[in-house]
Protein backbone atom coordinates (compact mmCIF):
# COMPACT_ATOMS: atom_id res chain seq x y z
CA UNK A 1 0.00 0.00 0.00
CA UNK A 2 1.28 3.43 -0.97
CA UNK A 3 0.04 6.63 0.67
CA UNK A 4 0.02 10.09 -0.90
CA UNK A 5 -1.29 13.57 -0.13
CA UNK A 6 -2.31 15.89 -2.96
CA UNK A 7 -0.79 19.27 -1.99
CA UNK A 8 -3.30 21.08 -4.21
CA UNK A 9 -6.22 19.68 -2.20
CA UNK A 10 -4.70 19.77 1.29
CA UNK A 11 -5.70 22.79 3.39
CA UNK A 12 -3.54 22.06 6.41
CA UNK A 13 -6.52 21.47 8.68
CA UNK A 14 -4.46 18.91 10.64
CA UNK A 15 -7.21 16.27 10.79
CA UNK A 16 -4.84 13.61 9.42
CA UNK A 17 -1.91 14.59 11.62
CA UNK A 18 -4.10 14.42 14.71
CA UNK A 19 -5.81 11.19 13.69
CA UNK A 20 -2.65 9.38 12.64
CA UNK A 21 0.60 11.15 13.59
CA UNK A 22 2.58 8.00 12.80
CA UNK A 23 1.71 8.43 9.10
CA UNK A 24 1.26 12.19 8.61
CA UNK A 25 3.06 15.36 9.60
CA UNK A 26 2.46 18.98 8.72
CA UNK A 27 5.12 20.67 6.62
CA UNK A 28 6.34 24.25 7.09
CA UNK A 29 3.95 25.30 4.31
CA UNK A 30 0.98 23.90 6.28
CA UNK A 31 0.52 21.03 3.83
CA UNK A 32 0.32 17.48 5.17
CA UNK A 33 3.22 15.18 4.33
CA UNK A 34 3.30 11.40 4.40
CA UNK A 35 5.80 9.98 6.90
CA UNK A 36 5.79 6.48 5.35
CA UNK A 37 4.86 6.36 1.66
CA UNK A 38 4.97 2.56 1.89
CA UNK A 39 2.55 1.89 4.71
CA UNK A 40 3.56 -0.92 7.08
CA UNK A 41 0.91 -3.67 7.38
CA UNK A 42 0.09 -2.76 10.97
CA UNK A 43 -0.86 0.82 9.95
CA UNK A 44 -2.85 0.06 6.79
CA UNK A 45 -6.28 0.10 8.41
CA UNK A 46 -5.41 3.35 10.18
CA UNK A 47 -4.33 4.82 6.82
CA UNK A 48 -7.68 3.92 5.25
CA UNK A 49 -9.61 5.39 8.18
CA UNK A 50 -7.61 8.62 8.03
CA UNK A 51 -8.13 8.88 4.27
CA UNK A 52 -11.88 8.58 4.85
CA UNK A 53 -11.74 11.33 7.50
CA UNK A 54 -10.16 13.85 5.13
CA UNK A 55 -12.96 16.26 4.31
CA UNK A 56 -11.00 17.65 1.34
CA UNK A 57 -10.26 14.19 -0.16
CA UNK A 58 -6.56 15.02 -0.32
CA UNK A 59 -5.31 11.60 0.83
CA UNK A 60 -4.90 8.85 -1.73
CA UNK A 61 -4.08 5.19 -1.24
CA UNK A 62 -2.73 2.94 -3.94
CA UNK A 63 -3.47 -0.65 -3.04
CA UNK A 64 -0.90 -3.15 -4.25
CA UNK A 65 -2.26 -6.35 -5.83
Amino acid sequence: MKLKVDPDLCTGCEDCTQACPSLFKLGPDWIARVVHEDVPPELQEEARTTRDLCQFEAIFIEEEP
